[in-house]
């Protein structure tokens, strides 16, 4: 970051604290016709600016690049009220704290909530018009005009909020894309010149890697001017997608995959949110909704409550994964999907199939561990057998636990795989999230997938 970049966060992070503050006091003046707060409401202020830094962290508010769209930062601030009130709720509830105004609370929230919005809306705001005027900038250039050099050229010209203003294209060839009059173009030679001339802060090399002695002497012209030097290898003949390099010692190591559940850390923060988010559906949803769904099943169909079935799990390892039973019995159920229109579903096993509630029973797989809350969804085993012999990648889906949900499921792809492109595109964004797993992450997904169950899937049967 250049400049004031690296204050951004904090200009956002002040805002939000101010805003709370001021709407935890205002609403408190209004209830209770007074400033003087009691010890109790001292205590529930540091709650209130506690666990909105906390959430606001976890859910990585204050990074620039998540908030350039409006519908963005209004989603994201939802995710982050919906936590930050469940999280409070749950803190009072644990301490008995039944004595404090409940209209003060819901007035603080909604209060709240209007401030924010509008406050993050004018800040993000405020940096484009800044940046717009010319303020603020990392002046860039390119050294190549090939597909790599075209990328970068179309990133850096895609939004002012990025902070980088690209100000020169040179190459020894033709330069295979259109850039903007006001970026200047020309030959390598032509480079350095320029550089001094317009204090250019950061240079790309997008050209071959095979002419060492030229990339030397462009790092030492770099050096000695404080330009910062960035090589960019092109993989793409061979890698279709990011990769992470690592040194042992001198020696530079390309890791084609890069796994963050890998880390100890990782596994640990994911297990966490497991335990505690099944812990309070089977506490608070599971234990009366179980009873109540298992007299349905019975008067709806002979058979037991639950549909016990082995699937594949982490390491290919088998287990025994729970479901509300939606179909009548039959012996075909470990090789046959179900269909729309299945004639084995019952009446209110449609219902549970449709709402989702057919697979509650898996939040008690999630607490013993053969499972997790957000990964790809277990599938039976003559499946797994079958699909890992007629799809590549297929069985790297088996490296982390299966989920409830996942980000497959939410991008369209639950429920019965008619065709092999089906499941192609459902190992795709299941191998995606592997490489791509963050705790923001799981918690997008789960409120992606709440919202599809309020909203209704068409796949859901």
């Amino acid at each position: 970051m250049k400049g004031y970049s690296r204050y951004f966060w904090f200009i956002h992070f002040m805002g939000d604290v101010f805003f709370i503050n001021l709407s935890f006091i205002l609403m408190y003046v209004y209830k209770f016709d007074t400033i003087d707060f009691s010890d109790k409401y001292r205590f529930l202020i540091i709650i209130y600016n506690s666990v909105w830094i906390l959430v606001a962290l976890l859910l990585q508010l204050y990074q620039l690049k998540q908030l350039k769209r409006l519908d963005q930062i209004l989603f994201n601030l939802l995710k982050a009220f919906l936590l930050n009130a469940l999280i409070i709720s749950a803190m009072l509830f644990s301490l008995k704290a039944s004595d404090f105004s409940r209209e003060h609370l819901y007035a603080t929230y909604f209060f709240l909530v209007f401030l924010i919005v509008f406050w993050r809306y004018l800040a993000i705001k405020l940096i484009q018009i800044y940046r717009k005027s010319g303020y603020n900038y990392s002046r860039v250039v390119i050294l190549g005009g090939g597909e790599v050099a075209e990328q970068l050229n179309n990133y850096f010209n895609s939004d002012d909020i990025l902070g980088v203003r690209l100000e020169g294209v040179f190459s020894n060839s033709n330069i295979s894309f259109e850039i903007n009059e006001s970026i200047k173009s020309g030959k390598l030679s032509s480079f350095e010149e320029f550089a001094l001339e317009n204090n250019i802060d950061e240079v790309f090399y997008t050209l071959p890697l095979t002419n060492t002695n030229e990339i030397k002497e462009l790092i030492d012209f770099c050096d000695k001017f404080m330009i910062r030097f960035k090589l960019v290898p092109d993989f793409r003949g061979f890698i279709f997608k990011r990769v992470n390099i690592d040194f042992f010692e001198d020696v530079p190591v390309i890791t084609l995959r890069e796994e963050p559940l890998r880390d100890f850390v990782n596994r640990f923060a994911k297990r966490i949110f497991d335990i505690i988010f099944s812990s309070f559906v089977i506490i608070f949803i599971l234990s009366w909704l179980y009873p109540l769904i298992a007299i349905l099943i019975k008067l709806s169909s002979r058979g037991p409550v639950l549909f016990k079935q082995e699937r594949s799990g982490l390491n290919n390892e088998i287990f025994l994964c729970y479901k509300f039973r939606s179909m009548r019995l039959s012996n075909d159920s470990d090789i046959k999907q179900a269909s729309k229109g299945d004639s084995r579903i019952t009446r209110i096993g449609k219902f549970l199939r449709k709402s989702s509630i057919d697979e509650f029973p898996q939040f008690i797989n999630v607490l013993i561990g053969d499972m997790s809350i957000v990964g790809p969804r277990p599938h039976m085993l003559l499946h797994t057998e079958e699909y890992s012999s007629l799809i590549k990648k297929y069985m790297v889906r088996q490296l982390v636990k299966p989920g409830i949900t996942g980000i497959a499921q939410v991008r369209g792809y639950r429920g019965e795989t008619k065709e092999i492109e089906d499941m192609e595109g459902r190992v795709r964004l299941d191998v995606w999230y592997i490489e791509n797993w963050s705790l923001p992450l799981d918690i997008n997904i789960v409120f992606l997938t709440i919202w599809n169950v309020f909203k209704g899937d068409e796949k859901a049967y």
